[in-house]
């Protein structure tokens, strides 16, 4: 990992009940999850979010992300965020952005005036002969996008894509069921939104807001009611609660919780918020059938802290006849070993921030234009300061080396003038021996090719045989030794030349053999005049 390199994405939802985190780690066979979390917001007690709340969650929340070391992938959510697919008369690339806007008004029902916009093509298609291209739009509000940014700044963080909620989506459903043809749904319910998407294989292919969320449960369970036991009215805080705790209560089931309110009662308030959301479920399941010409929906995949509802997945399956059950954003995702998750019974919360770090390609990406040339210039000032940052450490790391190099010759150069003098009287001794020996096989005077070798082999070279072959007319020395393959070549090469600047001559590199991760055998043959 280079030191500026980026080498986590970080997927982050601030919903408007808790922020959602996924971290995933780089490395050479793809992206791994290290962690995955979230976090409650508190509200001011007027159900409005405070942006000190946010900031100081966010910071809390990253306190263990190396912010710097990370690129953050942003999934952002509003009434007025969303993506169409939009049919535009064929034009030069770089008139698409107006060809959209011109015809905006037939997918958006919004004026998209002021509003962050990008798109993919997605092909061409022929309308009675013309020639048109297929895009996938995405929009969301300046306003929200500027809000994004603030707060994410707040926190120190510079965002480097804001894509909206269905793309988070897709990106799930694209590793979840990769090799899957039929049409499914994902249905995300959160606090305030509820996102419907529904996916031709992997594909995107339609997405709405429906107009119930989980607030809308909550909210229902605060009517004021009358029993035998009284008027029964709970707060939002109790209703939440009991909510979680009972979900939606069979038909059958008879029972008085808390001695406030009976199962009945919750089954008689939360009735009308769910059947209008399947009701707008449907609604949406018949525009994408119409448009389609007749497509069927095979199954909805259930996301966000909503679809915890007890009871929630039998419902929707009797309400729209197709086969309902919680999603698993997880599934075929590549997850390093240890304690990903801390909270139990959250990953399915967790499938927006999942989807947008998965989403961390180029692609679409809502930021604005001049925060993404700041992102650029940014990459490009750090990538300058690292290469000059590198050529400093590299000299010094260099100077380093040779210094430690030119300590460690002059101990083996003293040593070895030690060891000559102590063995000079059987140097004298053996001096004529080895003449005679000379004259009589043509063999070199060892003890020069000792001194020679001696005085020229580097630290990082050690020889392992030194002999003149059996039968040699031609003087022949074969050198063997043993050199560190990270230097080797150099090394080898460097040796090779001292040898020739001495007493051997015809010095040629026989073979070389890699013998472990980091060293190499080799053999040497040359002539000693």
């Amino acid at each position: 990992m280079g030191i500026f390199k980026k080498d986590y994405i970080v997927g982050l939802d601030i919903g408007s009940s808790s922020i959602k985190l996924a971290q995933f780690v780089k490395r050479q066979d793809g992206l791994y999850l290290v962690k995955a979390d979230l976090k409650e917001i508190k509200t001011t007690g007027n159900d409005t979010l405070d942006e000190g709340i946010i900031v100081g969650s966010l910071n809390e929340f990253l306190r263990d992300v190396n912010i710097k070391r990370s690129k953050f992938v942003v999934a952002i959510n509003c009434p007025k965020t969303c993506v169409r697919t939009v049919v535009v008369p064929y034009m030069p690339k770089n008139e698409l952005q107006e060809g959209i806007r011109l015809a905006a008004k037939n997918y958006f029902p919004f004026p998209v005036d002021d509003v962050l916009m990008d798109f993919e093509i997605l092909g061409e298609i022929l309308e009675k002969g013309v020639r048109k291209y297929q895009l996938s739009v995405a929009v969301s509000p300046k306003t929200t996008v500027d809000r994004y940014i603030a707060l994410l700044r707040k926190a120190g963080i510079r965002p480097s894509l804001f894509i909206p909620l269905p793309l988070a989506l897709q990106k799930v459903i694209e590793r979840a069921c990769p090799e899957e043809k039929d049409v499914k749904a994902a249905l995300d319910i959160g606090e305030c939104f509820t996102e419907l998407a529904i996916f031709t294989g992997k594909n995107l292919v339609f997405c709405r807001k429906i107009p119930v969320a989980g607030s809308d449960i909550t909210r229902a369970m605060t009517d004021v009611l009358a029993s035998d036991i009284g008027k029964t009215s709970l707060s939002m805080e109790d209703a939440e609660r009991l909510k979680r705790e009972h979900g939606i209560p069979r038909e059958g089931d008879a029972r008085i919780i808390e001695n406030k309110i009976s199962t009945q009662q919750i089954l008689s308030m939360v009735r009308h918020p769910l059947e209008n959301m399947a009701n707008e479920i449907d609604r949406c399941f018949d525009y994408y059938r119409e448009e389609s010409g007749g497509g069927t929906i095979d199954s909805m995949l259930l996301f966000g802290g909503g679809a915890f509802l007890r009871g929630l997945p039998e419902f929707l399956t009797e309400e729209l006849g197709i086969e309902v059950k919680l999603g698993n954003p997880l599934k075929n995702l590549k997850i390093k070993t240890g304690k990903v998750i801390e909270k139990k019974g959250i990953s399915n919360r967790l499938a927006t921030s999942i989807g947008a770090a998965l989403s961390f390609a180029k692609g679409m990406n809502l930021l604005p234009v001049e925060v993404k040339e700041e992102t650029k210039r940014t990459v490009k000032r750090v990538t300058a300061f690292g290469a000059v940052t590198a050529v400093i450490l590299s000299l010094i790391l260099l100077y380093v080396g040779m210094k430690i190099q030119l300590t460690a010759f002059q101990r083996r150069i003293g040593a070895a003038k030690r060891e000559y003098i102590s063995i000079m009287p059987q140097l004298k001794l053996a001096e004529t021996q080895a003449m005679a020996d000379k004259t009589l096989t043509n063999e070199p005077y060892w003890e020069d090719v000792f001194m020679e070798i001696s005085n020229v082999i580097p630290g990082n070279i050690y020889l392992t045989e030194l002999n003149m072959k059996d039968g040699a007319k031609d003087g022949a020395i074969e050198i063997k030794g043993i050199v560190d393959i990270e230097e080797g070549e150099g090394v080898l090469s460097d040796f090779i030349l001292a040898l020739e600047k001495g007493i051997f001559k015809n010095v040629k590199l026989i073979t070389t053999k890699d013998i472990e991760d980091t060293k190499s055998r080799f053999e040497i043959k040359c002539r000693a005049d």
